[in-house]
């Protein structure tokens, strides 16, 4: 942390006497905290709550502010209609993962250690709903476990299954191994012939776990081929829909666009500003300008305004946040917003006016941002690039001024570039697969994607926007979001440093300056590409805080999400309150911390369907062209089997020790390798295989592996 950075807190840090106990004026929910914790010893009313908040108990504001505090697992609603502070009756809220066998999992809020829950006393939780837990035992040494006390959110109401019917009674068997019980359905106007149809029904109303749920038919699965259904089913397994209600697309059509209503922006439609995006983009949420400043540049950085469009509260505003953020499986988009807003009004279109909020900021000669400006504004985007068409004309300059600005952007980039490795970014430069489909919607091909110098230009112009807006909210409010990178967890660094040794390296430190040179160092070794997938699974996941505990990959202090309101939840926030800052008014944080929980989540969930959509696409791919043996590298060991990334296919499959028939094999305490117990031989990460498909199942994302041969032991 920097010494500036701690001077700011710790003035941050000073009590305002005029705030003091003044609940309705301040940031309410820290407040709010600390009254509940030293005056909730006991289970009170609804009306004994708000007066211990000085609000009356019909007040909207108490109304939100309870509602709040439920959601989140501070305090729990009892069956005498009397709400308790939940750590006071050793309550914990978070999110479960249900094991297909029953047990569960509560991967807690205050991120402690993991709470086993008993099948027996999972309630009516099911995977990945927000639940209340009650811990039943804590002793030292052994895991705590716990029981659901009630359901706080659900990650979806829609299950999918096959429909089955007994006599007159009708059921559905989820597809989903996890969720252990049928459904019963009370749709009417059933007949037989409708069983054994894949179907997805909503759930009623669950409260007794000695009860089947019931549900209700809401659509029968019209599949055009495997990879569509595979998508249908990941989007409802992680919670999400491909359609939006009426009403909310009612309310996307109303929407308008005023191109009278700019009193308030600043005018940049004779700017000559331009979106760069891939080939099949349908939404453009940014938009970039430069000039040249001395001996540096300034550079534009202009997003869709989306919050003049989806205004808080609103229907739009509710599905936004239910949603969280747009998804991108292999074959469709699935969007946060509707079409109308996010491939129309919100998208910064070619040739076509749009409100934006600009982040202005200008870079010296050795790529260092030495001032900026955030404002309102609206523009007009000079053209539409690819990002192939943007460095095609940067390799082939044609002196036009489309040209002369790329140029200016390629030598900004280069500059801010080598900033940011000063700064100690760590740049992992993972390969991106894409899969190809064929008209029929069928993998036909898969291949890396090609990297350009203008992705990573958009990438560095985006990071120092979020980064200035970040520092910006930091300084003017008490509460903002951001976008945080904590530190690598020590037993998985020591874990790290324990597997570098057996490849012969050294990790100095924590450092990001010190996993870039590792990084670098590998970078065209054998080992290369396994060791930088053992750095990445030492690392925590980004997720969105309250806390600024900075972005340990970026190198950065502070960092949020600014640049993309039209396809995540956090960027629209984060230009509400940023409008609020410029306007000099007061927005309301009291949500912030469940907003950033949820965001989370649904993020999350989103990269599992997406990652699972591109997994499947390729052993889809694989089942249609197989060949007798494929040449593999061994990715990772575990205490079962040894997993094999495909060449060419980025493809991960399994081989179990068990189909090891040579030996019988010991797994090394690092995870690094595995031992013949007679033979003494020696299956390390990096080694090079050749193998053959035993067993593809792309629906369970399964892909069973034989090794044939060993090929020459990495160096």
């Amino acid at each position: 942390m920097s010494r500036n950075k701690k001077d700011e807190e710790m003035k941050r840090g000073k009590k305002d006497p005029e705030n003091k106990n003044n609940i309705k004026s301040a940031d309410p929910i820290s407040n709010i905290e600390k009254q509940l914790r030293n005056k909730l010893k006991k289970p009170l009313s609804k009306k004994e709550i708000a007066h211990i908040l000085h609000f009356a108990s019909n007040e909207p504001k108490f109304e939100a502010i309870l509602t709040n505090l439920l959601q989140t697992g501070k305090i729990v609603q009892l069956k005498n209609n009397k709400y308790g502070y939940a750590s006071s009756m050793e309550m914990v809220s978070g999110i479960i993962e249900v094991h297909p066998k029953g047990f569960g999992f509560l991967i807690r809020d205050d991120s402690k250690s993991d709470i086993f829950i008993p099948m027996h006393l999972m309630s009516t939780a099911l995977d990945k709903d927000r639940v209340l837990v009650k811990i039943i035992k804590s002793s030292r040494g052994s895991r705590e476990e716990g029981k659901v006390v009630s359901v706080l959110e659900r990650r979806t109401q829609k299950i999918m299954g096959t429909l089955k019917n007994k006599g007159k009674f009708f059921y559905v068997v989820p597809d989903d191994e996890r969720i252990l019980k049928n459904i019963f359905i009370d749709t009417p106007n059933l007949t037989e012939n409708d069983a054994e149809k894949k179907v997805i029904v909503t759930l009623s109303d669950w409260e007794s776990p000695k009860m089947n749920p019931t549900g209700e038919i809401v659509e029968f699965v019209n599949a055009k081929n495997k990879v569509d259904l595979m998508g249908k089913t990941l989007l409802i397994e992680n919670g999400f829909d491909d359609t939006f209600q009426k009403n909310i697309e009612a309310e996307a059509k109303s929407a308008a666009f005023d191109a009278n209503d700019i009193s308030n922006r600043r005018d940049l439609r004779g700017e000559m500003i331009f979106t760069i995006d891939p080939k099949d983009a349908k939404d453009f949420d940014d938009a970039v300008s430069i000039e040249k400043a001395g001996s540096g540049y300034k550079i534009g950085v202009h997003i869709a305004d989306v919050s003049y469009f989806v205004r808080e509260g609103t229907l739009l505003d509710r599905e936004a946040y239910r949603r969280g953020t747009s998804v991108y499986l292999i074959d469709k988009t699935v969007p946060m917003l509707p079409e109308i807003l996010s491939n129309g009004l919100c998208s910064l279109k070619e040739n076509e006016e749009r409100f934006t909020m600009t982040c202005e900021y200008t870079i010296d000669g050795r790529g260092m941002i030495t001032g900026y400006d955030v404002f309102p504004s609206v523009i007009r985007s000079f053209k539409r690039f690819t990002y192939e068409e943007a460095q095609e004309m940067i390799d082939s300059p044609d002196n036009s001024p489309l040209s002369e600005k790329l140029l200016m952007m390629s030598r900004a980039a280069d500059l801010m570039h080598k900033a940011s490795v000063e700064k100690s970014r760590i740049d992992f430069d993972i390969p991106e697969v894409e899969v190809i489909l064929s008209e029929a919607n069928e993998p036909l091909l898969v291949r890396e994607k090609k990297k350009l110098k203008t992705h990573k230009m958009i990438e560095l112009f985006m990071v120092g926007a979020n980064n200035i807006v970040s520092s910006h909210l930091f300084k003017k409010t008490k509460k903002t979001l951001y976008r945080s990178h904590p530190e690598p967890d020590i037993e998985k660094l020591d874990n790290l440093r324990s597997s570098l040794r057996s490849f012969g390296y050294r990790l100095k430190d924590a450092s990001a300056k010190s996993i870039q040179s590792l990084i670098e160092k590998t970078e065209h070794t054998d080992n290369g590409f396994v060791i930088r997938e053992m750095v990445l699974r030492s690392m925590m996941k980004a997720k969105y805080s309250t806390a600024n505990d900075g972005h340990y990959g970026l190198g950065l202090d502070y960092y949020t999400h600014f640049t993309s309101p039209i396809r995540r939840y956090p960027d629209l926030v984060i230009h509400r309150q940023l409008r609020s800052v410029i306007e000099g008014g007061y927005y309301k944080t009291d949500s912030l911390d469940l907003i950033a929980k949820h965001s989370t989540e649904r993020e999350w969930a989103a990269e599992k369907a997406e990652r699972d959509s591109l997994d499947m696409a390729k052993m889809y791919y694989l089942s249609r062209n197989q060949k007798s043996e494929y040449e593999g590298v061994i990715s990772s060991v575990t205490q079962f089997g040894v997993f094999i990334e495909l060449k060419d296919i980025f493809v991960e499959g399994l081989v179990r020790y068990r189909d090891l028939d040579d030996d019988y094999y010991k797994v090394s305490e690092n995870e690094v390798s595995v031992t013949g117990v007679h033979t003494k031989n020696v299956i390390t990460l990096g080694d090079r295989v050749i193998v053959r498909v035993e067993k593809i199942e792309p629906e369970r994302k399964m892909l069973d592996l034989k090794i044939t041969r060993f090929l020459k032991k990495q160096k």
